[in-house]
């Protein structure tokens, strides 16, 4: 009797046990689960969205360093779990250098509803935001001055829906770098396109350090493609090396500008890798493919639960020094060993 008894004292306890916890069970808790304060359900932080992310990714022309940029884009998304057809979908465009095509391309992905924008280089960046309003996120990518061509109100806290990352040209070292290898020239050239709303920051800083390596500078610009090869050739003439900032329209007309100069034994110095793989001689630049990943992460960051107005404008720090031995041979020109040892040599890409 006594067993009877204990026994239907526990199966009494076991059902006013489950009768108290039932309310509060779920598939993944139970009753001596601890629950969060008050109740509340924590809250998710950095997820993943449930549903198909929609991006329209606007390039403003083709040459191979903004199709670096966008294949890090692609990369870099995909090391944070995003993959172009599955969790989300990239509508990529291309505006060919026309800034009418680029106004049309930015208003479509309006007109399609795109979650997020993307835009390389400045001008398609511009046309993004422009179209946007401020109604959808705008990641800006290879932008060297996003306060200064009114992108953002400050580049530490933006205030608008647009943020992302800026290629900045690192002057002083690409000017260190000139000096190391033409320590006996004095006159500097400074070329880019007046068009160029990129350019500004850099040549001002070129212009302003140039006497400290003892040369002096003389500026020429270009209105399109189709001046470059006089306006290279005359420039040529007059000085000992050419200083090319991050100039999309010249980078897209490289071997126009390297036949002008080599005729006249003058080598070029640009800020991008891929300008000196095209005939360039030297360079310390900032990695393009770098620079797609930097994107990816801002975008990810973005549609994780960040709001691009109070997300900082990402400087992208890695930065290669880049030679052509070809190059150099054909100018007669000899690298110092010091920077041959370190360098990436464009020649053996091409």
């Amino acid at each position: 009797m006594k067993k009877i008894a204990g026994l239907g004292a526990f199966l009494v306890g076991c059902l006013f046990t489950l009768f108290v916890c039932m309310p509060f069970m779920t598939s993944t808790q139970n009753c001596s689960a601890p629950t969060s304060p008050a109740g509340a359900a924590p809250v998710a932080t950095n997820s993943k969205p449930a549903k198909v992310v929609n991006i329209g990714l606007l390039q403003m022309m083709s040459h191979p360093s903004l199709d670096d940029i966008r294949q890090g884009v692609y990369d870099g998304l995909k090391e944070r779990g995003y993959t172009d057809g599955e969790n989300i979908k990239i509508d990529y465009q291309n505006g060919q250098g026309d800034q009418t095509l680029l106004k049309t391309i930015a208003d479509q992905f309006m007109a399609d509803k795109k979650d997020y924008l993307v835009g390389i280089a400045t001008p398609a960046a511009q046309a993004l935001a422009n179209s946007s309003h401020n109604s959808v996120p705008v990641v800006l990518s290879a932008v060297s001055d996003p306060l200064g061509v009114g992108l953002v109100k400050d580049n530490a806290k933006p205030g608008v829906n647009v943020t992302g990352v800026s290629d900045q040209t690192p002057v002083k070292a690409q000017l260190d770098l000139v000096k190391k290898i033409m320590p006996q020239a004095t006159r500097l050239g400074i070329l880019y396109s007046s068009s160029s709303q990129n350019v500004g920051e850099a040549v001002a800083e070129a212009k302003k350090l140039a006497p400290e390596y003892g040369w002096s500078a003389k500026e020429a610009t270009i209105t399109t493609t189709n001046d470059l090869a006089q306006v290279a050739e005359q420039l040529a003439a007059d000085v000992d090396m050419i200083f090319v900032p991050n100039d999309n329209t010249i980078a897209a007309a490289m071997p126009t500008l390297i036949t002008a100069t080599t005729a006249h034994n003058v080598p070029v110095f640009p800020v991008v890798d891929k300008m000196v793989a095209d005939g360039g001689l030297a360079t310390v630049g900032i990695n393009q493919h770098q620079i797609g990943v930097d994107t990816a992460n801002v975008l990810a960051d973005l549609i994780e639960g960040n709001q691009a107005k109070d997300y900082p404008i990402v400087f992208t720090k890695k930065v290669d020094t880049i030679i052509n031995s070809k190059q150099a041979t054909r100018l007669g020109i000899t690298l110092p060993a010091d920077v041959t040892a370190t360098a990436k040599d464009a020649a053996n890409t091409n």
